[in-house]
């Protein structure tokens, strides 16, 4: 007998999505849109969060979706920091100068 598929319930959420072109969601976002050239650009590069999906040869988009610059993350996102910091426990004692008290 065979098992019932189990759908994840992450899953079930990204399908009752409804997607729109990069067209109208750059209408809906910007006074002025870009250009569909920039806007693929973007698609492609990945600057699009979360990213569009390609449908044939037009890419589908959330409606809540974002542009990400790509050379300036946002400061609220702290990926791991507190897992894997950036400077050692040690060596942020040694330079605030606690590296002999305990």
């Amino acid at each position: 007998m065979r098992r019932p598929l189990r759908v994840k319930w992450w899953l079930a959420i990204e399908v009752s999505v409804k997607l729109m072109s990069l067209e109208s969601w750059a209408a809906a976002r910007y006074e002025d849109p870009p250009r569909i050239g920039t806007l693929r650009k973007w698609a492609r590069n990945g600057n699009i969060y979360p990213p569009p999906e390609k449908e044939g040869t037009e890419y589908k988009v959330r409606p809540d979706a974002i542009f990400i610059r790509p050379n300036k993350y946002s400061k609220t996102v702290n990926i791991n920091q507190s897992r894997y910091p950036s400077k050692g426990r040690l060596i942020e004692r040694i330079i605030d100068g606690e590296a002999g008290k305990v």
